[in-house]
């Protein structure tokens, strides 16, 4: 479990640090494609730590920090006034040291690297051990580095100014005066040269981000702010432009259920970031048949990876295809961002087309219409966005097996087809678009029969490989709403069983039923509350015309939100009904994380009183 909580990023660069923003043990480190080049950095003052008076974030690669020494108690003898940047290239750390007693101090630097992968960090068995990394002294400063195994050279350059001294494990300086330092670490792959970062112009940038919503309390629009603020944060470049990360601090990678979902919920004020999304998953998608990273022709991708272990085929992640959801998800992005754009659907054609095949062929390994996935013993066991091991099984109790389709799946699929539909309409070809319109309107009637549950007024989670109902209450039908699957007859009655005592807990829709077996308040998909899974209810709500049932979710996430003191919501929270208390962030939560960063965006026009700068798209309506 993550025990560290403060981070800092820009681009692939991030610091994990402990509550003081040092980097001292456990998972902490200066982190870079998934290499730690850090393990240590913590500051000492006369040979202990300085002690925080205040801190906070002026943006989300900004730390400014006041210190004192270790016991100030009524007179401070030495101060420190800390400024510590992340630039895409670099960490600066500048300090102004402020003597207000004769005798000087010693300052120190206590540095680690040891370029273990992330994998290795949180865990991962079968890694490398301990590298063996190579440590010199530099002019006003110090160098590590380490050879990994398929060659790539790996550096971590730290230089300072004044000029400390080096004594093998910390950087030394001897003040006798009031004195102003800064430290700059660089980390290096290959034959990359240390460039410095522009911290002010980044933070010009940040100043200059635009918010489309004029919210009535100022509160939310701190929520609203800070959401836009995390979206440009969990950015990193690609070749194909900013992809958003999942999360921090163990999801800046490509995801592509995450990143889907994210692009759907915020691509009517974010186009261009939905559009990286697309045009990035489509150069990975699948092509050919691999058992160990489970591509597939015409797949998209779960999670790519770059760090040591990857590279040598130790993990699957280069990419691993283990999902059963980004290919639908990803043919309804495309239709979402080619409304009106007939140049992109036929840019991106080769590649919706070879989704759309994947669904009909491997998406459906039994024929019978649904999209489908068998639980891998070797990875993911569940292949859908509750994908712990745990999350879906049937109401006595037993995990799944075979080929398994769960609601939510079946609701990407059909937008899918729906999403095809229009681009060959938009592309001139109507016999085709007829073609995947009874396709959509085929699976909603296979849909209807499987997954409707009489006897709760609900649906079912899934089927099981022998097609019997998981008659489990979860949360996701309420979730398959946003899809427009379920036929607007039926739909109330999601709602009011979603916001029922079961599974609604005033912060949000839980997971799981709260008599269900397995329910646990603080679990990770089996009765905590997941706010994008909650924000997509209410998307469906809307959707179907239930506007106050929308405008009750939507309150209550910005809530939520409300009661953090940096105005994020947690990547999931304990499912606590709201009668008891505030608002129980999960322990080893992603913050910020990419969904949750997309949900104030997502929802804010469903308050009452939001004025719109920039008017959204119009959302699809609910096909009949």
């Amino acid at each position: 479990m993550l025990s560290t909580r403060t981070v800092l990023k820009e681009n692939d660069l991030y610091l994990v640090g402990d509550p003081a923003y040092q980097v001292a043990q456990g998972e902490s480190g200066l982190y870079r494609r998934d290499t730690r080049f850090l393990s240590r950095y913590e500051w000492r003052l006369g040979g202990e730590r300085p002690q925080p008076l205040a801190q906070h974030e002026r943006w989300p690669f900004w730390l400014h920090q006041q210190s004192a020494n270790a016991g100030v108690g009524y007179t401070m003898r030495v101060g420190l006034a800390r400024d510590l940047t992340l630039t895409a290239t670099e960490l600066r750390d500048r300090l102004r040291v402020t003597l207000y007693r004769p005798g000087g101090c010693r300052l120190s630097l206590h540095l680690g690297a040891d370029f273990l992968d992330m994998f290795e960090v949180r865990g991962w068995p079968g890694g490398l051990g301990p590298r063996r990394v190579e440590t010199r002294p530099v002019p006003g400063g110090v160098e590590f580095a380490y050879t990994a195994g398929d060659g790539l050279r790996c550096r971590t350059l730290v230089q300072a100014s004044p000029a400390p001294t080096w004594d093998g494990e910390a950087l030394t300086w001897e003040l006798e005066e009031s004195t102003d330092l800064e430290v700059s670490v660089f980390p290096l792959q290959g034959e990359e040269a240390p460039t410095p970062g522009d911290p002010q112009a980044l933070a010009r940038e940040y100043a200059a981000l635009g918010v489309p919503f004029t919210l009535p309390d100022p509160r939310d629009q701190e929520v609203l702010e800070q959401s836009v603020r995390d979206l440009r944060s969990l950015g990193f470049e690609t070749e194909a432009g900013r992809f958003p990360a999942a999360g921090l601090p163990w999801f800046v990678a490509p995801f592509g259920r995450d990143s889907l979902i994210l692009a759907l919920l915020t691509h009517r004020w974010q186009p261009d970031l939905a559009l990286t999304v697309a045009r990035y998953l489509a150069a990975r998608q699948g092509v050919r048949l691999d058992p160990v990273t489970l591509e597939q022709p015409g797949k998209i991708l779960h999670e790519e990876r770059v760090g040591e272990l990857t590279r040598l085929g130790r993990t699957p992640h280069r990419p691993y295809y283990a999902t059963a959801d980004a290919t639908p998800l990803f043919v309804w992005l495309v239709g979402e961002l080619s409304a009106g754009r007939p140049e992109l659907a036929a840019e991106l054609r080769p590649h919706w087309e070879a989704a759309l095949e994947w669904l009909i062929t491997f998406g459906d390994p039994d024929g019978d219409g649904l999209i489908e996935y068998t639980p891998d013993p070797g990875g993911i066991t569940n292949a859908v966005w509750k994908d712990s091991g745990d999350s879906t099984f049937t109401e006595q109790g037993e995990d799944v097996s075979g080929h398994v389709a769960v609601i939510e799946v079946q609701g990407y699929a059909y937008a899918a087809y729906l999403a095809a539909a229009r681009m060959y309409r938009l592309l001139g070809e109507p016999k085709r678009a007829g073609e995947w319109e009874e396709r959509a309107a085929r699976l909603r009637e296979t849909f209807q029969r499987a997954f409707w549950w009489p006897e709760r007024g609900y649906y079912v989670h899934g089927l099981n490989g022998d097609k019997g109902p998981l008659r489990v209450l979860v949360s996701n039908p309420a979730h398959t709403l946003w899809t427009g699957i379920i036929p607007p007859e039926f739909a109330p009655q999601v709602a009011r069983v979603a916001l029922g005592a079961e599974l609604w807990s005033g912060w949000g829709i839980r997971t799981l039923g709260v008599h269900e077996p397995r329910y646990n308040p603080v679990s990770y998909h089996n009765g905590s509350v997941w706010p994008h899974d909650t924000a997509a209810a209410a998307l469906g709500f809307e959707r179907y015309g239930l506007h106050a049932e929308a405008a009750q979710v939507a309150r209550a996430l910005f809530d939520a939100a409300r009661w953090a003191p940096d105005r994020r919501l947690s990547e999931l929270l304990a499912g606590f009904s709201r009668d008891d208390g505030p608002p129980v962030p999960y322990p080893a939560a992603c913050h910020p994380q990419g969904w949750d960063a997309a949900i104030p965006l997502a929802l804010a026009h469903l308050l009452p009183g939001a004025a719109v700068g920039t008017a959204p798209q119009e959302r699809t309506p609910v096909e009949r």
